[in-house]
């Protein structure tokens, strides 16, 4: 008996589920296709500011009291997107005149609840609205909205401070992250960081002097940041990978970042990690792909040694080094021919594979 009442509320629970979802789908189909009426109303008028060259005071005062609600700005958001992929130097230049309006619009969407103002900052940064022209009334706002614990909230914010441009703004919506201790991900900082509009090099020199009072995930993201935007900061990072004072997981980045840019101070400092026997495998995993970066006879002999090591990761980076370095199956005989099994296959392994791949380029 018991059996069948469990399989009666299953059942119960499954209908419950299709209606649920059946009602959703009127529901969200309703409102698509609200969303797409207004949006044709707004289309009308929008074309005809395009047509003038000018927006009208009628224009932004129709605007002001429209898009109040987010339904509307929905609707406008849709027309924006149409108009743009057909006529965007246009479009652009309508919304750089709609500075007004958004201006007036942050205040309206700063009181709504904290998912519908997160809306408010993706246009601003989508439409470039206030790019290079910051105003402190929107960057007050958006700096309100990194101290939320919402993370749609935080990062739609960062991410219109990012397209507005503004160094301070910037600088101090990460310190507020780091302040209240808001878990932010280091990849999408370093991914935001590296959208910022603004002024890089004036950027790079704030967050150095940011670098030391921050925490060590921030930290983190500046170096991938700085990794993936130039090569000007090699003294630096220098001085981060040599210095046994330093985390771990910043040398780390140091490492990475001379593997992506070469810099003969750093060659030497790379050996000695190489040739490092501490329990801390990382070090020498990330410098055999560093190395790769170093052609020279030594580096050769280093690779082939870490080729022997016990660690997986270290021998599969150095074979690819080898191989970045453009060494041959005969240049590397004395490993196939050696007492080394774990060196041996793994290099057979590469090669094996670069062959599989020629031969599948070649079939295409």
């Amino acid at each position: 008996m018991k059996v069948e009442i469990l399989i009666y509320a299953y059942l119960a629970i499954c209908a419950a589920m299709i209606l649920f979802n059946i009602a959703c789908i009127f529901v969200f189909r309703k409102k698509d296709k609200n969303v797409q009426k207004r949006s044709i109303d707004f289309t009308k008028s929008v074309e005809e500011q395009l047509a003038c060259g000018t927006v009208d005071e009628a224009h932004k005062q129709f605007l002001c009291k429209k898009l109040k609600k987010v339904h509307h700005m929905m609707a406008f958001d849709e027309t924006l997107e149409a108009l743009y992929a057909a006529r965007p130097n246009e479009v652009q230049a309508y919304v750089a005149a709609l500075s007004p309006v958004f201006v007036y619009l942050t205040q309206k969407y700063r009181n709504k609840n904290r998912v519908q103002a997160a809306y408010f900052p993706y246009i601003i940064k989508k439409y470039k609205v206030f790019h290079g022209a910051a105003v402190d009334t929107v960057t007050e706002a958006m700096l309100e909205l990194v101290k939320e614990p919402n993370l749609y909230c935080r990062e739609n914010a960062l991410q219109a401070l990012y397209a507005i441009g503004d160094v301070d703004s910037v600088v101090e919506a990460l310190r507020l992250l780091d302040r209240h201790e808001r878990f932010h991900h280091t990849k999408m900082l370093t991914d935001g960081l590296l959208s910022f509009a603004g002024d890089r090099a004036a950027l790079d020199k704030r967050l150095w002097q940011l670098f030391e009072v921050v925490s060590l995930s921030l930290q983190q993201a500046f170096l991938d940041y700085f990794r993936f935007s130039s090569d000007a900061h090699k003294e630096a990072m220098l001085h981060i990978m040599t210095n046994e004072q330093e985390h771990r997981e910043l040398r780390f980045s140091a490492i990475r970042y001379f593997a992506k840019y070469r810099y003969e101070p750093a060659f030497e400092p790379l050996c000695a990690f190489a040739r490092d026997t501490s329990p801390v495998w990382e070090y020498k995993a990330i410098t055999a792909t560093a190395l790769g970066n170093y052609p020279s006879p030594t580096t050769e002999a280093l690779l082939k040694d870490l080729l022997c090591d016990k660690n997986w990761y270290v021998r599969y980076n150095a074979s690819d080094s080898l191989e970045r370095l453009g060494v041959t199956y005969e240049d590397m005989i004395d490993v196939f021919e050696g007492g080394d099994r774990y060196a041996s296959e793994m290099l057979r392994y590469r090669f094996d594979r670069k062959k599989l791949t020629e031969k599948e380029g070649a079939t295409v």
